[in-house]
């Protein structure tokens, strides 16, 4: 097996400017405490990245013997290159912009895993105002966390499916926070689509939010972990004890009651949103949901009818061709591996 050569610690990725320069890669030699790999998280570490998080802080990595690197990059796109361009063994990205990246552009990605099987992006208006759906959109302004993201791609399929176009709607960028609903209040957005920490947040102060879930209108895979091919089938032994030990890392939060355990074990890292330990278990739980939402039996795996229905989707809005193959976008026989350890 080849050892994964790591990137550099904390900042390497952040430091990439704007032109794409491509990061230094150090070697590590880490023979002496497991098989070196790096993971690319897409974003700065929030508790929607616990799975990977919580599995190299409480151990469940090492017990596999794995070495991980984790990561942080500025969007999908550049965990992406990174992963194509073989700085890393694995990533975690959304269902739309896999489709997106491997349908649309060719790129030689697969999805090994999918860790959050429901959509982890929910739609926040004002209950004095409320968008119900995407019907109640058109003529409206709506908030979405990028141009050309999965928020975005997720508001054109919505739209689409119910009849409407995409310029039946102004786009706004908003973050992904309570801010966004001060701009609900201000009449500068109709509605943002944002993730379930804002949704927990808003909904413990008590304010007049209205949410619901783009699966509703939109349903794709959530969140997948991403290899490129030529790597996974080289380091395939290291793909199956990476989600081996995710499998039971994420069995043991399952199992801590108040997520007391958990959230000590995270604090290892800079989590802004767990500061107050109450809301994030909240928001922890609530994310965690997604992990499981088609059965504890099937967490992790790739579902064969949602990957055709996201390429169906986007091929309908014209992200993608129409007619094309969705099976090309992953492949269980990793988690399968990992499953019987």
């Amino acid at each position: 097996m080849n050892d994964m050569q790591g990137i550099g610690r904390r900042g390497a990725l952040a430091g990439i400017g704007a032109a794409g320069a491509m990061m230094v890669i150090t070697a590590r030699d880490a023979r002496a405490q497991g098989v070196a790999m790096t993971y690319v998280a897409p974003f700065s570490f929030i508790l929607a990245f616990a799975d990977v998080l919580h599995a190299e802080a409480g151990g469940f990595f090492e017990r596999e013997g794995l070495k991980v690197t984790i990561e942080q990059a500025r969007g999908s796109s550049m965990a992406l290159q990174q992963v194509v361009a073989g700085n890393a063994l694995l990533s975690r990205t959304g269902g739309v912009d896999h489709v997106k990246a491997v349908v649309g552009q060719n790129a030689p990605a697969i999805s090994v895993g999918t860790i959050a099987q429901a959509s982890p992006f929910f739609v926040i208006s004002h209950a004095d105002r409320p968008i119900r759906g995407p019907s109640d959109m058109k003529g409206k302004t709506i908030g979405i966390l990028s141009q050309g993201g999965a928020t975005d791609n997720l508001l054109d399929i919505m739209l689409v499916q119910s009849g409407l176009k995409p310029d039946d709607v102004k786009k706004e960028l908003a973050g992904n926070s309570v801010g966004g609903f001060a701009l609900i209040e201000r009449g500068r957005l109709d509605a943002y689509i944002t993730s379930v920490g804002p949704v927990v947040a808003l909904r413990e102060q008590g304010a007049k939010a209205v949410f619901w879930n783009t699966d509703l209108h939109a349903p794709v895979p959530g969140q997948v972990y991403i290899a490129s091919r030529e790597q996974a089938a080289r380091n395939g032994d290291s793909v199956v004890r990476f989600l081996r030990a995710v499998r039971k890392s994420a069995e043991d939060m399952f199992a801590d009651a108040d997520l007391s355990r958990t959230l000590d074990r995270l604090a290892k890292f800079e989590i802004a949103e767990a500061r107050d330990r109450r809301v994030a278990a909240l928001t922890l739980r609530e994310d965690m949901k997604g992990w499981v939402s088609r059965g504890r039996e099937n967490m992790l795996r790739n579902g064969p009818a949602e990957w055709a229905k996201a390429v169906e989707l986007m091929a309908a809005v014209g992200i993608v061709p129409k007619g094309s193959d969705p099976t090309r976008l992953y492949t269980n026989e990793y988690v399968d591996l990992a499953a019987r350890g």
